[in-house]
């Protein structure tokens, strides 16, 4: 069902909205294996090997072209296999899931945006003067709508979960990628039920807005893993072929 999208004030008390992506669940739609991948390259470039200056390790992980492959087999609807070990480097399904991660950032404009939300808030003025929202406002105004919408019309939503406030931009790496399929409104707390890459087979994962009359949103994570905020994060579906056999 759907209502009025929850404001600055909470929802109504008697207000209890949810919703849901169709019978999507983690422990049947998701990954059984976890976004541990062991040490080797991502890619390789003739005999250069990108992890000499530090990029391109499956270990860092590969949140993102999980998060996008689970959304791409949901849409075909393809089975995830039954492995509980992630596949190994160089195969044609680690390759497509290195492919994903790299398309899931939108050529290079999600770190930028991880970055944006993070990097300065909750500084009130911004470099050129103006003045920015901090970031729970942004994810209650202007993030929080977009994801409703998504998950309302029936389509899971990717999200970037920031986990790191830092102008370092070697912490963006502490940031994550998952994937939203339902929500529960309820007076101050919006509540999003995700597949967390990290966490397979649980579908007890929730990213949590919690909200207080006149003061900024803040948010924990079921996980009990830092979160700062979310945003939607862009997402174009993809033929999941490597995963059709």
């Amino acid at each position: 069902m759907t209502g009025p999208a929850v404001g600055r004030g909470g929802a109504a008390a008697d207000d209890r909205l949810t919703n849901s992506v169709l019978d999507f669940r983690p422990s049947r739609h998701g990954f059984h294996f976890a976004n541990r991948f062991p040490p080797g390259p991502t890619v390789t470039f003739g005999p250069f090997d990108p992890r000499v200056i530090g990029i391109g390790d499956a270990s860092a992980g590969l949140c993102g072209g999980m998060a996008f492959t689970v959304a791409d087999l949901f849409r075909a609807r393809v089975d995830p296999p039954p492995d509980t070990e992630p596949p190994p480097n160089g195969s044609p399904r680690f390759m497509s899931l290195v492919r994903r991660q790299v398309q899931s950032l939108d050529w290079l404009r999600l770190p930028a945006k991880f970055y944006d939300l993070s990097a300065f808030r909750p500084a009130a003025a911004a470099w050129w003067g103006g003045i920015r929202k901090p970031l729970g406002d942004v994810v209650l105004d202007e993030e929080w709508p977009k994801i409703r919408r998504e998950i309302d019309d029936g389509r899971l939503a990717s999200l970037g979960l920031i986990r790191a406030a830092s102008a370092n931009p070697l912490r963006l790496v502490s940031n994550h990628q998952v994937v939203a399929y339902g929500y529960r409104v309820e007076p101050n707390l919006v509540t999003l039920r995700v597949y967390d890459p990290n966490w397979p087979d649980r579908d007890d994962a929730e990213a949590r807005m919690i909200l207080a009359p006149g003061s900024t949103p803040r948010f924990e994570s079921s996980t009990d893993e830092p979160l700062l905020g979310f945003f939607l994060a862009p997402y174009q579906p993809a033929d999941p072929k490597a995963w059709r056999s």
